[in-house]
This record gives C-alpha cells, structure tokens and sequence, in this order.
C-alpha cells in the first residue's frame, strides 16, 4: 500500500522495471545532466529535468534551475506524463488556470510552475519510468510547436538509450566480476577429487593407481588445475614407499609433496583420501577415493610467516642493544636527571619504533624522524614570527637498522638545542637539510641566533659520546661538530649503501 493507494499489476511491473535500471539515488552523471542543459537552452525555460517516479516520489536524475532533489509524487507533473503513450508531448500552457494543478503546492508556491512540457523516458519493453520536462514560471499560451515537440521526444529517447547503455554496461561489469569470481575460486580451491577401485587380483592395478595419484608415473601425471605435474625428483623415494605399503596394507593416506609443472616451476601437492582393502571375499577388492589440492600458497605464507618471526625476534634483540645503549650511555650522577634522560631517549626510539610500523619495517622517513624531534618548533609562533625549526631534504627512506641509532642522535642534537642552544631562547632558529651524494647521506644541523659562543667546549660532553656512539659506532658514518659565534653546526655522513631502505635509488623527489 503506497500514499497512491493500493498499486495496479501494470505499476507493479513498471516499478520493477525501475528498480532493475538502479538509477535511483545515484549520483549526478554528466550525460544526463547535458540533456537537462540541452532542453533548456532549447525552450528557454529556467528549469528542466530528467525525473524518474517510483511509489511515493519524483526523484531528480538532472536538474536545471531547482535545488531540491525530490518532491512528493502526488505532487509531480511528471507523474501524469508517463500514463500517457510514448513520445506524446504532455503540454500545461498556464497551471495557474488548470483545474488539475491549481491548488498543486508547487504552483502555489515556489517554483510557481505555469508553463510545463514533457516526454515520457520509455524502455524497449515498454515502461515509462520518467520524463524529460521543461518548466517555466511563466504561462505560454501557445504552448509547443510540432518542431518542439519533436526536441522534447528526442531528447527523452536519448534519456532512454542512456539509461539502456548504463544498465548493460553494469550488466557486462557483473558478468565479468562474476566470472572473475569463479575463476579465482576455482584457482584458490585447486581439488580435484579423485577415486579408483578394481579387483586385488588384477595384474598390477592398485600400485600403478597409486603411483599415478602421486605423480610417480612420467606417462600420466597428475593435473592441477589444468595443469600437469609429475612428483619433483627428490620426493620420488619417499613416494615410492609410501605407494608400496598402502598397496600392500591399504589405510589413510595424508601426505604433501613437491611436483614440478611442464614449465619447470614447482608447487606443493597435497593428498589427503583412503586406501581400502576388503579380504573379506573370495575376490579381494580395493578403492582408493581421496582429494588432491594445490597447497602451493599455503606453503608460501607457511615460509614467510617463519621468514617474518626470525626477522621480529632479530629486530627486537636490535631495539634491546639500543636501549642498552642508551642506558649505558647515560650519566647517573643525578637520579632524577638521569630518568629523564632514558625517557627522552626512549622515546626516540618509540617514535622510530613507529614509524617503522606503519611501513611494516619497511623502512623509515627521514623527514619524521626529523620533524617528530622538533615538532613544537615548526608551527609558526605567532602572525609575524615563522617557525623556529626549518626542515629541507628530499626524500629518503632509511633502513630499519639505521632508523633507530638515528633518532638518537637526533634526540641529542634537539635536546642540547633546548636546553643550552639556539632553541634555548625565543629569537633562536635551527636548520636541519640533507642531500645524498656520491654514496653518502649528508645531513647538516645548523643553530643560530641561540646563546652567543665563546669558544668550543673544553671537554667533549656526554652529548658528544651519544652522537659519536650512533653517527660513528653504529651508522659508520662521520661526524663533524663546530661551534661558530651563530651556534653549533653538525655535519654528519652516513653511507647510503648502510642507512637507505633502498640503497639503488638516487635522489628521489623532494618531501
């Protein structure tokens, strides 16, 4: 039961017709909102559109000249156009003045429809699902010519093929995506169900069978998806054995094994069934009934997974040696001073840690190792000041290995800048650029504006020894350190074939 009342077996097949073309609620598409533009600029009216009515709406496909998307249905023009026959030009010259649309809120109100002409959108099976329509807010008493007419009638069968063509389109595209699907699952299952039986006392029979289900037998390999396969070389003697002593003794049957394809690559075969014997009777029969299946990606994930735990449990024992690095690198002289230190420096690495995550340790940006150092000093200070921090380099991927003793050494560099360098006071600005040249990375740190320096340190600090420890011990890298009246500058050079994710690479674009 809709608003319309209880619907006719003729609307009933008119409203399936409509949902089978989906065209509901979908979003603007650019070939009918030129036919739309078309009628306008054909009747110069201030409004056409390509409408589609289902129980309870007109629902607006394209639109010239109206916001709204949809109306009521028992308000639609529309609605008497499509009871009409095809290509017969629905004409109300002054809706104002027709007793049938007189009180209709959309001529009592806005848009204030007088003048409006339309086609109905016909189906080669014959349903009138919509219209193209024109609309005015002023009466045309003339209503259309026989030219005109013809306009609005082309213009609803394009309407028409438009609709025809977006439907066998997405037909093609299901069938296609079906098809896809079948195929896929049929190469994802790769089984073939296999069974054989015969009398015990047949000349041979039952170990042949089974040497040709496991691929012993050149002259009739076993296929796999279409594909034949004979059992790789080294599997054969165990094969072998096992086809003697179920043909002897019979009994369930589960075994995997290598086979090699006629193009030479190799899969995993696995066989899983049952060799029954039956010495009951006179005659002794036997059957075989079981399921091969292509294992090959299965065994694939098996490595990896195994290739994936050696690398975590590695990689773990690599952050345990940097931490302990760090701790041992640390001062205690002050307790407090001394866990703030380790948490700063563990964090580091906790950021790098992450970083490495997000690409499954496929590597790290050098650029966020860079920017998660000195994150607070790169958003602007105020409407004149620009950020105290500056980050410049192209785009480079470092190694999981280097990530770690990078960021800190990065930690050092920015917590010296904090606490006695150029990020120390307002006016202070650091620099941070790279470039990759001749095999190395070269990465510059460059304070100014920071507390004026007098001399270089009389004595290499505890900084100094995590910078060394990192940049030289760990990265072999070479670091250069100088204090300039501006501040400190450190230079720093690490080999790309040492420190790059992908060492062949070379520049690469700019961050």
């Amino acid at each position: 039961m809709s608003k319309l009342g209880v619907l006719s077996a003729a609307e009933n097949e008119r409203l399936a017709a409509l949902r089978r073309y989906r065209i509901l609620d979908t979003p603007d598409e650019e070939p009918f909102n030129r036919l739309a533009m078309l009628a306008r600029d054909l009747f110069k009216t201030p409004i056409a559109l390509v409408s589609f009515i289902d129980e309870q709406r007109q629902w607006f496909k394209a639109r010239v000249g109206l916001e709204v998307q949809q109306t009521p249905r028992e308000w639609a023009f529309c609605s008497h156009t499509i009871q009409g026959e095809n290509d017969e030009v629905f004409v109300v010259r002054d809706a104002s003045q027709d007793p049938r649309f007189v009180s209709n809120p959309l001529v009592t109100g806005a848009p204030f429809i007088r003048f409006y002409a339309a086609v109905p959108v016909r189906t080669p099976d014959g349903f009138q699902l919509g219209t193209v329509c024109v609309i005015s807010d002023q009466p045309r008493p003339e209503g259309v010519t026989e030219e005109q007419g013809r306009w609005l009638a082309t213009l609803a069968g394009l309407a028409s093929d438009e609709l025809e063509l977006r439907l066998q389109a997405r037909r093609a595209q299901e069938a296609a995506e079906a098809e896809a699907r079948l195929r896929r699952a049929q190469e994802a299952a790769g089984v073939i169900a296999v069974e054989a039986s015969g009398q015990a006392a047949d000349e041979g029979k039952l170990l042949p069978t089974l040497r040709r289900l496991l691929g012993l037998l050149d002259s009739a390999p076993i296929e796999l998806s279409g594909v034949v396969a004979v059992a790789d070389p080294a599997e054969r003697p165990r094969l072998e054995a096992l086809a003697q002593q179920l043909a002897a003794e019979g009994g369930k049957l589960s075994e995997e094994f290598r086979a090699t394809l006629t193009s030479g690559d190799v899969v995993w075969v696995q066989f899983r069934g049952e060799v029954h014997l039956d010495r009951a009777e006179g005659g002794a029969r036997w059957h075989v009934a079981g399921l091969l299946r292509d294992v090959s990606e299965r065994r694939r994930a098996d490595a990896r997974q195994e290739l994936m735990t050696r690398e975590l449990d590695h990689r773990a024992k690599n952050a345990l040696a940097v931490v302990l690095a760090a701790l041992r690198l640390t001062p205690v002289k002050d307790p407090r001073a001394y866990a703030a230190a380790v948490e700063g420096r563990v964090a580091a690495l906790a950021r790098a840690h992450t970083l490495l995550t997000e690409t499954r340790w496929a590597g790290a940006g050098l650029r966020d190792l860079v920017c998660g150092e000195l994150k607070p000093f790169l958003a602007a200070g105020s409407a004149t000041e620009g950020p105290r921090a500056q980050v410049d380099g192209p785009h480079v991927m470092l190694a999981p290995q280097a990530a770690q003793p990078l960021s800190m050494a990065l930690h050092e560099l920015a917590t010296n800048a904090v606490k006695h360098g150029a990020l120390s006071v307002t006016a202070g600005r650091v620099q941070v650029s790279w470039a990759l040249a001749e095999g190395m990375l070269r990465l510059r740190w460059a304070e100014r504006g920071g507390p004026t320096v007098a001399h270089p340190p009389s004595r290499s600090g505890f900084g100094s020894r995590v910078l060394r420890g990192t940049v030289k011990e760990q990265l072999g890298g070479t670091l250069e350190l100088a204090w300039p009246s501006s501040g400190l500058v450190c230079d720093i050079g690490l080999p790309v074939a040492r420190v790059l994710a992908y060492p062949a690479v070379g520049a690469g674009r700019r961050d």
